[in-house]
């Protein structure tokens, strides 16, 4: 959330001599996670105030001009294209060195010297667009560039100077507040910055509304709202304002519109949105002309939609809705998704002069979850979802009757203001032992302190001997203070984390319990990533039935009933099809793309943990699994590549496992799948190479190699211990051997074969397959890497010749091999 520093001051005193840099640690360390500190005069850098003295055509380009612009001290050659530009124009001018967005998009670049079709120019004539002022000078067209008419100022003036855009913005973590509903808006946040700092806050009470009389009968509404349900809207309050012109709102308005990165629209939508960023209530206008039922009748009825209603919002799109989402409607129709966002058959247009306001409280876990299934989270729902205090609803309903007749002066209150209220608030009191404070907090804290930060974050404190007792504020009783320990959390961030000194602990430490699973992922994580140079992905559990289709996966999964993404509705049962989707994402920017995820899958129709102690409902089985996928240009076999990893895996892990050749899905090439297993009789995963039919359906041009590892039944067979063998003092020595076999034999059953041939063969890997020319039809050539080494001496060339005839040898016993020289 953006926050302005000037929006602040306008509720609290803050200290003189205090920086926004400051009161940014300060808030970091008590309250809310600030991420950044913006200081907008610093985006207009070098923009100034320019008089154009001169326009001429552009000798090589119709569409452009040369115009000679005054800054003060110096004319500067400027080439534009603006469409409204005239001599004795104000303007605002970038010079070199200032930063602007190029027709209003992209990220800022940097003005320089530049030579445009011919001739040089020293700078920019901004449109508003361009210095992220669209909401200050509208444009009518985007050839416009800023016009600021007859302002008397010198040339070359700063414009933050003259438009007096002297704000510092906030950028606050939103992850950080989500459990304090009361500071999504400014207020909320000026009087948490007043218990800081001990400042005094300004008391938020505008006016009551009152009906003004009308001349006649007919200038006055009768409203009548209806609430069905009152869990889900336990207050909703309404007015009826009449004779009100709609136009631009006050610049004042505007300008802290914009510095929380809303555009200003009009006076009556920006009222509303001026509210939901300073008190933090959502509300609401209605064309009343739009709603009313007869005459100066409106009645306003919130109910749950009927199974199948389509509402079409202000953002234009059509959205049906299900019996459990809550809509505002009259008689004929829904004219507002609760909570989320207004109907565009009831909005304020140009032509509005009559409206309606509406402020109202709902309840949290609706709105989240309609705004959820329909793909509209908004500002206004986003605070509706944190459980707002009812209160503020009349705050805010009276607060924006006040500043629409600010400023509509002839715009008069037309109906009785209706509040159907059925809310409840446990403010009750909460015991704090001042004892128990000080053991919590770990040092002895004086009562009066105590006293004070409490009464500053406007709780009520009571003191009794060795205790106090504490009423909540409204604000903070929504979902936020309901224990005693969340009183001695809010006395110790307000009297300040780093003013506690630190100290060791006083009671014996006592490890954790070993999550051996944990550790295994995060052995496997060191492994892949550290030795064998693969890169992690970290995907979503969900997966997109249209990817499956493309991949040719047909296994039944388990269907979400409320997606966070639609395009993804399904929970994964392999990490597969999310890891080609990146490879397909990457592969044609890189030659080679070694990516790897460790993560849980799901299994339907296969019973898992149980979702409560007491209850027989089970979760579906969920297993923690490793996948690998590798790509690489050329790799006319990157199978071999990824099983010899898993199998030099396996080994650091203290596991025997061997290939087995086994054929899978139809996505999975016939040719190149095994089962890994482990301790020679348990399957715990699988080595595969993608079909070429599904590769090109994905959209990858090289041959796939993947891998997956069932961690959950891999764990079982880890060795506890390591088993060490004495260092080589010795070098190994390398041979390779190639030869033709029959298609059929397994590169696994070979690899066995040579291993037993001599304890002095360290390693044997498969590097090469290959069927075509000069094969005969049926066979194939497969060439191996035979590392040789002894722990005793240097072995000489003849002591390997030996073994290595041996080798050969056995294979043309065992496999009828006859070797390529």
């Amino acid at each position: 959330m953006l926050v302005s520093y000037n929006w602040l001051k306008q509720h609290v005193d803050l200290p003189k001599k205090l920086t926004p840099e400051e009161l940014a640690l300060r808030l970091t360390m008590s309250t809310v996670e600030v991420e950044g500190v913006n200081n907008q005069a610093k985006d207009l850098d070098n923009i100034v105030v320019g008089e154009i003295i001169k326009i001429k055509k552009h000798p090589n380009a119709d569409m452009l001009k040369l115009v000679l612009v005054n800054v003060g001290k110096e004319n500067l050659n400027i080439v534009c294209g603006g469409s409204n530009l005239k001599e004795g124009m104000k303007v605002a001018l970038g010079k070199i060195g200032a930063k602007v967005k190029w027709h209003g998009e992209g990220e800022l670049i940097e003005l320089v010297k530049a030579k445009i079709r011919g001739e040089e120019s020293y700078g920019m004539i901004c449109a508003s667009s361009e210095i992220g002022l669209s909401g200050l000078y509208p444009a009518n067209s985007d050839k416009e560039v800023i016009d600021l008419g007859k302002i008397k100022v010198k040339n070359g003036t700063p414009l933050s100077e003259v438009i007096k855009l002297d704000d510092v913005i906030f950028d606050i973590d939103n992850k950080s507040m989500t459990h304090r509903p009361d500071l999504w808006g400014h207020y909320g946040l000026a009087r948490e910055i007043g218990a800081l700092y001990g400042a005094e806050v300004g008391k938020y009470e505008p006016p009551a509304v009152k009906e003004q009389k009308a001349k006649n009968k007919e200038q006055s509404f009768k409203l009548k709202v209806d609430v069905k349900d009152t869990e889900l809207c336990p207050r909703y309050m309404a007015v009826v304002i009449d004779n009100v012109k709609i136009g631009s709102s006050p610049e004042w308005m505007q300008k802290l519109l914009m510095s929380v990165g809303l555009r200003p629209i009009n006076n009556i939508v920006d009222i509303t949105n001026y509210l939901l960023y300073d008190l933090g209530q959502p509300m609401h206008a209605f064309d009343a002309e739009q709603i009313v039922d007869n005459k100066k009748q409106i009645t306003i009825e919130v109910r749950k939609a009927k199974n199948g209603e389509k509402f079409t919002a202000l953002d234009e799109k059509e959205h049906e809705l299900t019996s459990e989402m809550l809509v505002i409607a009259n008689k004929k129709q829904a004219v507002a998704l609760a909570g989320i966002m207004g109907g565009e058959n009831s909005g304020v247009t140009d032509e509005t002069t009559t409206i309606v306001f509406e402020s109202a409280n709902f309840d949290a876990t609706n709105i989240r979850r309609t705004a959820t299934a329909l793909g509209m989270r908004t500002e206004s729902s986003s605070r509706f979802e944190k459980s707002l205090d009812p209160n503020n609803a009349e705050l805010a309903l009276r607060r924006a009757v006040q500043l629409t007749l600010e400023v509509c002066p002839g715009a008069r209150i037309v109906s009785n203001v209706v509040d159907e209220s059925k809310f409840r608030q446990s403010t009750g009191l909460i015991e704090l032992p001042f004892e128990f404070l000080n053991k919590k907090i770990g040092i002895e804290l004086d009562k009066q302190e105590v006293v004070r930060i409490l009464k500053s974050l406007g709780f009520g404190v009571e003191e009794k001997k060795d205790k106090f007792l504490v009423k909540i504020p409204t604000w903070r009783a929504t979902k936020d203070i309901t224990i005693v320990e969340d009183l001695v959390e809010e006395v110790s961030r307000i009297y300040g984390y780093d003013n506690i000194a630190g100290s060791l602990p006083s009671f014996p430490v006592i490890p954790p319990e070993r999550n051996e699973l944990r550790n295994l992922e995060r052995r496997i994580k060191q492994i892949v990533a550290l030795e064998f140079g693969f890169t992690e992905s970290y995907n979503y559990s969900f997966v997109s039935p249209q990817l499956l289709k493309k991949i040719g996966i047909h296994e039944e999964h388990i269907e979400l009933d409320n997606p966070i993404d639609k395009s993804r509705p399904l929970l994964r049962r392999s990490l597969l099809p999310n890891l080609l989707e990146n490879v397909e994402q990457n592969a044609h920017n890189f030659d080679e793309v070694r990516l790897f995820e460790v993560g849980k899958v799901f299994w339907k129709n296969e019973p898992g943990e149980r979702m409560n102690k007491s209850g027989d409902d089970l979760l579906p089985r969920q297993d923690v699994m490793l996948g690998i996928v590798f790509v690489k240009k050329g790799e006319s076999v990157p199978f071999f590549q990824v099983s010899s990893a898993m199998q030099n895996l396996l080994m650091q892990l203290g596991c025997e496992c061997k290939l087995q050749a086994k054929i899978f899905d139809p996505w999975i090439h016939p040719g190149r799948s095994a089962e890994v297993i482990v301790q020679d009789e348990h399957l715990v995963g699988a080595v595969m190479e993608l079909a070429p039919v599904r590769q090109k359906e994905i959209g990858i041009d090289s041959r796939v190699a993947m891998a997956e590892i069932n961690l959950s039944d891999l764990l079982e067979y880890i060795k506890d211990k390591n088993t060490y063998n004495k260092v080589a003092l010795f070098p190994p020595v390398m041979r390779d051997i190639a030869f033709v076999v029959s298609g059929e034999t397994e590169y696994s059953s070979v690899e066995e074969v040579i291993k037993k041939v001599d304890p002095l063969i360290l390693e044997v890997e498969l590097f090469d397959v290959f069927q075509g020319k000069n094969i005969e039809a049926g066979k194939k050539s497969m060439a191996f890497h035979i590392v040789y080494q002894s722990i005793e001496k240097t072995l000489e060339s003849g002591d390997v010749d030996k073994i290595h005839e041996k080798v050969e040898s056995v294979l043309k016993k065992k496999f009828d091999a006859s070797l390529r020289k």
